[in-house]
């Protein structure tokens, strides 16, 4: 069966960054059916922006269906969960406004569904970059995320069958900062099955809700933790870590367990 997929944009006031999430999404080697933009409100030409990158690819005969959406109620899991609903193909991929994907990363992702059926969701790695446009590494999934105190894959380097969220429910609006995590290990425990490809299949922008609330996410974190978690030492000792030593030392809540050959060669 021919896999189709489709991909996610969350939008505010992100003018800076927007075209180059679109247009990673309008490049890769396999198209998507449906692109959806949606927007929580933007109020700096963000929405004009993505008006024109639209109306310039169906201009150069572009097949993918582009769509705007205003979200009608607040937060990012309302925003994925709003734009999923309306979605009609195979597989989902969220890729926010200032995140981005590499070349042929949609590919990479379907030809793993398309081998393996039974797999839910298959996870890359993702660079991050800071919000200057440093490249700080690569990041995966590693021991911690293993054990279930951090969350075991990035939102933008991650397909999910779209069946997987009829099957598990989307996103929770209670967390505002950690959604990601409580949906993947809702799926986890459920036995949704993963695959991890080893390589870099996206890139990843600090500065989001996760990285400039960081005192929520760390609360969200433990709960999410405590509920998922075997047991609950992991999920507390992690909040304790991470409230006691990395955030005064301020260090990033993340482990860039690996850097490429291209960050290296320019360190």
């Amino acid at each position: 069966m021919h896999l189709t997929y489709g991909v996610v944009t969350a939008t505010l006031n992100a003018r800076e960054t927007v075209l180059t999430s679109v247009r990673s999404v309008l490049a890769q080697s396999l198209l998507p059916i449906e692109l959806v933009v949606i927007d929580g409100g933007s109020d700096d030409g963000t929405v004009q922006l993505v008006e024109s990158a639209f109306a310039e690819a169906r201009a150069t005969g572009n097949t993918c269906e582009l769509r705007l959406m205003r979200q009608s109620s607040t937060g990012i899991a309302n925003a994925w969960n709003e734009a999923i609903a309306t979605l009609r193909s195979d597989v989902v991929l969220l890729v926010n406004a200032d995140d981005w994907l590499e070349a042929g990363a949609a590919e990479r992702f379907l030809a793993v569904f398309a081998d393996e059926a039974d797999t839910g969701i298959v996870h890359g790695n993702a660079r991050f970059r800071s919000p200057e446009g440093r490249d700080l590494g690569v990041v995966g999934p590693g021991f911690i995320s293993r054990l279930g105190i951090r969350c075991r894959t990035m939102h933008c380097s991650t397909a999910v069958r779209r069946t997987v969220y009829e099957r598990r429910g989307g996103f929770n609006p209670a967390y505002r900062t950690a959604l990601d995590f409580d949906f993947i290990e809702r799926c986890w425990r459920a036995g949704e099955r993963f695959v991890h490809i080893d390589e870099v299949v996206s890139n990843f922008t600090l500065g989001g809700v996760s990285n400039t609330q960081m005192a929520r996410c760390d609360v969200e974190s433990l709960r999410i933790g405590l509920v998922h978690s075997r047991t609950k030492i992991l999920p507390l000792a992690a909040f304790l870590v991470r409230r006691a030593f990395m955030r005064p030392l301020r260090l990033a809540g993340f482990h860039l367990w690996a850097r490429d050959a291209e960050t290296e060669a320019v360190r």
